[in-house]
């Protein structure tokens, strides 16, 4: 086996791969599947080599924390970070980090697995049999983590993947209660808040004999005590240890556990790794912390470099003292209907602009509905536009009209008669003007019906045209 980093090559049996290639198979393959390759082998993975990869995510997160994204006690923390422990790291990790941060984790991890391949003695067939293996679902990060951790080991004078006078001195600072019974369960060590007195009276004892101040009297004084005069008896004598335990006594009792069991560890050579894996120092400035987080966003972590980074921090803290409003269902419908308002056409223009996505190419005369038909590829003659279909509608009234109006005229053909006068001549010869009198009154019964027929034509032409007026508007 042989790396080229300037060629980004890794050669395998003789035959050259691409080495982010393989980096990139082994980070698809799932927590389960590296358990079992991992351990099987002789020579184990190291606990800290874990570590590392979570800390060459953390990194890059922790510059671009603000006031509001962790508790004031959890920033306090924050400052022993160059001393976390695996659980810890694993704790941290799931606070600030999302899933890009998930996958640029299993990455480094593959990474630092394959530029450590001397020192843990990984072949070329372990690799090859690796980069072969079929994709699985990947598990969530703590799965994951769980996986990868099981099958690690310590390196000598570690626990938890840190130094151990390191851990010892600073878990007073960097964790919680909580955080301490949670290391002692992940390793099954019975960690308990408080001493029965067999387990108090051991402590004391062991305590004594370590300083050099034990004796077979004093043994025997404390045997016939009861818890609370043990209590007081190493108060006086600077033991520390109560029965109810503090955080300082969580510890010391947890080290004290570890100190009488055999921590089995790897036999992998030293680990070698670039910057990006060494802890971040930074310093906190806690004057800027909200202890309540209702301030605005603040920034709070200084580190060398960090004025490169600071116009992306400044674009955080803006996103989040300035966050955009969350649009209800009901400021979308009515955002849309007043864009509809203000230009309707256009939208419609928008649309069929959106839809000419196939070979033919939508003319600037052409109206959207003939486009659309086109579009849809509709072989039916397309619908006539506006202006079209208005002028058949003014034709159309016109004929109505026209055609009343002929209707009238032959009615009032058909109902003229030739008026006819019958004239009694006995009674002209009496009176001369007898006749011309019968004969204006026929006149004037005909005049009468003549201007009955034409109002009454009149106002079936006002009729008709209300009508039509009607139906085109």
């Amino acid at each position: 086996m042989e790396i080229n980093y300037a060629k980004n090559q890794i050669t395998l049996y003789g035959k050259v791969c691409k080495l982010d290639t393989l980096i990139k198979k082994l980070a698809s393959l799932s927590g389960e599947q590296i358990y079992h390759f991992l351990i099987d082998r002789t020579t184990q993975l190291p606990r800290r080599m874990n570590c590392l990869a979570m800390i060459s995510v953390l990194n890059n997160k922790i510059k671009f924390l603000h006031s509001n994204s962790l508790s004031k006690d959890s920033f306090v923390k924050l400052q022993y970070y160059a001393s976390y422990s695996e659980q810890q790291l694993f704790n941290l990790f799931n606070k600030v980090c999302d899933d890009i941060d998930y996958e640029l984790y299993r990455k480094n991890l593959m990474s630092l697995i394959v530029d450590n391949y001397q020192a843990l003695n990984i072949n070329d067939g372990e690799l090859m049999y690796l980069k072969n293996l079929g994709k699985q679902s990947i598990e969530r990060f703590a799965d994951y983590f769980n996986f990868v951790t099981g099958a690690s080991l310590e390196e000598p004078n570690t626990f938890d993947g840190q130094d151990i006078d390191i851990l010892k001195q600073n878990l007073q600072y960097s964790a919680s209660n909580q955080d301490i019974l949670d290391l002692a369960g992940k390793y099954g060590v019975p960690l308990p808040t408080r001493l029965k007195r067999e387990e108090y009276l051991e402590f004391i004892l062991d305590y004594l004999k370590r300083n050099g101040k034990y004796s077979e009297v004093v043994e025997k004084e404390l045997l016939e005590m009861n818890i609370t005069q043990m209590s007081t008896y190493a108060k006086r004598m600077a033991i520390p240890m109560q029965p109810n335990m503090s955080k300082q006594e969580l510890i010391t009792y947890l080290f004290y556990f570890l100190d009488q069991c055999e921590i089995p560890t790897t036999s992998a050579g030293e680990i070698s790794f670039d910057s990006r894996y060494i802890p971040l120092e930074f310093r906190v400035d806690l004057s800027q912390i909200d202890s309540f987080n209702n301030s605005v966003a603040k920034k709070v972590i200084f580190y060398q470099g960090d004025n490169d980074d600071e116009s992306q921090m400044k674009s955080i803290i803006d996103s989040e003292n300035n966050p955009k409003p969350v649009l209800t269902e009901a400021d979308l419908e009515d955002s849309v209907e007043q864009k509809n308002e203000e230009k309707p056409y256009e939208e419609s223009e928008e649309l069929v602009s959106i839809m000419a996505t196939k070979e033919e190419i939508v003319q600037p005369h052409e109206e959207p509905q003939e486009v659309a038909w086109k579009l849809l590829g509709k072989k039916e003659e397309a619908p006539k536009t506006i202006e079209e279909a208005k002028a058949e509608e003014d034709l159309l009234a016109e004929d109505i009209i026209n055609e009343t109006l002929a209707q009238i005229k032959e009615k009032e053909v058909e109902e003229e008669e030739v008026i006819t006068v019958p004239v009694d001549v006995t009674k002209t010869e009496a009176n001369p003007y007898y006749a011309s009198s019968v004969i204006y009154g026929a006149y004037r019964g005909s005049k009468r019906k003549v201007l009955i027929g034409l109002f009454t034509s009149l106002g079936a032409i006002a009729l008709v045209a209300a009508v039509v007026l009607m139906f085109l508007l």
